[in-house]
Formats: C-alpha cells, structure tokens, sequence
C-alpha cells in the first residue's frame, strides 16, 4: 500500500515542554508498517498562544528523522496554547503535523532507572541467580520510557501541568510500580497475576501522591511548598 493512500504516522505522543533559554531537541520521527519512514527534508514552525509566527528552522533534520534544536528566548512568555508545526517530505508526500506545546520554566524528568528496579523486585536484575526478566535483557529503558509517557498523559488528562510540579520525586513509586506492571504484562499470561499486582500498586500510589505544586507559574512553590493532593476530588450536589 502506498503512502498515497495510507498514512504515516508521526511519533509524539505527549504535548512537548519547552525550557525557555535552554537549547532542546524535539523530533517528529515518521513511521509506517511498524518501520521507520525516512524523511529527505523538514521545517519546522513554533507559533505562540495567538498563533504569532515566533520561530522557525528551513532545514530541520537530522539525518532521515525530522529534528529541530531549538532554544526558545528566555524572555518568551510561560504558559500553555504553543504549537510545533513540521512540514515533512517523504516519498510518499508531504506531511503537515503539529505538536501541541506550552513554554515552561523547567521541564519534569524522572528520577528512577533500571537499579531501583532492582531494588524492587531483584528477579528483574540480569546478576541475581534467580533472574526471571526479559529473555534478550539489555536495559529497561523502554519499559521505564513507556511508563513515564503514560505518567505525564495522565498528568495533563487531570488537569494538572507537569512543567508545575516542583517535587518530581513525588511521581517515583508510581513511575516504579507501572513499570513494573508492563514489563510483566510484556511477558505474557503466565505472568499477568504479578502485572495485575503491580497495576494495584501503582494505582494506590497514584491515590496517595502529594506533590508540591506552582499554580501559579512563579517559579515559588505554592503554600510555602505545602504538599497538595494529585487526585482532585469530584463533589456530587
């Protein structure tokens, strides 16, 4: 099937944050049949909240993968309602993709990799004795990236800001425990009683999260870094 009469997929899957006055790489990679589609050119656009051109880059690739480093100015304002928008040619065509944005102050990161895993449950770890992880164990970074997607989607779905959340250690068990949860979903069934366990943990650290939070956008924590609830409550009158 052509890609005349198919689409491609373009790859972002989460609004994109970007740190004002500090250079950042975003992509847009193309895909199609579960293969990477390469692209010949890219541009790229970066439009404000009242769609005002405030950036742009001609040639915005890097390598076959549509790429744009870009360092937002530090006196742009913060906030939410920005676009990427990316014109990417491929044989099959040009695609036109956009990218919801906000302009942050910084950008949440996770704060856990493979050894607090480990920690966790140490048959995930390829020096113990009684390993039981995946069979072509390099890393779990795929696992941990996934989660974290999942983690900051669900952020936002509530919302919340995760550019805002000023104790991104808060997110850990959470992170941990999803993690956990799809990698012994990806499995398969003999192991889908741990993953379901898992699961229950990591809703039950969602339920209990308290994070410090900045609602405002001053870069102050809010109530003297008072910890504030993640899950909001819904009142019935």
């Amino acid at each position: 099937m052509s890609f005349d009469s198919a689409p491609v997929t373009c790859r972002t899957p989460l609004s994109l944050e970007l740190t004002r006055g500090v250079a950042q790489s975003i992509t847009a990679p193309l895909y199609r049949d579960g293969a990477a589609v390469d692209a010949s050119a890219a541009a790229a656009r970066l439009y404000d909240a009242a769609g005002s051109l405030v950036d742009s880059e001609a040639s915005a690739l890097s390598g076959t993968v549509a790429t744009w480093v870009l360092t937002p100015a530090a006196t742009l304002s913060l906030g939410m309602g920005w676009r990427v928008e990316w014109d990417i040619t491929h044989a099959g065509g040009t695609v036109r993709h956009q990218s919801a944005a906000a302009i942050v102050r910084r950008a949440i990161y996770p704060v856990i990799t493979d050894a607090d895993l480990f920690r966790r449950d140490r048959r995930l770890d390829p020096t113990e004795a009684g390993y039981r992880g995946p069979e072509s164990y390099t890393d779990l970074q795929e696992y941990l990236d996934e989660s974290w997607t999942e983690i900051v989607g669900r952020v936002y779905a509530q919302g919340d800001r995760p550019s805002l959340i000023m104790s991104p250690e808060a997110l850990r068990a959470p992170h941990l425990y999803l993690t956990l949860a799809i990698i012994y979903r990806a499995m398969g069934p003999e192991r889908s009683e741990l993953a379901g366990e898992y699961q229950h943990m990591y809703e039950a650290a969602w339920d209990s999260l308290r994070w410090v939070y900045d609602a405002d956008d001053d870069g102050v924590p809010d109530n003297d870094g008072a910890r504030r609830a993640a899950a909001h409550t819904l009142w019935m009158v």
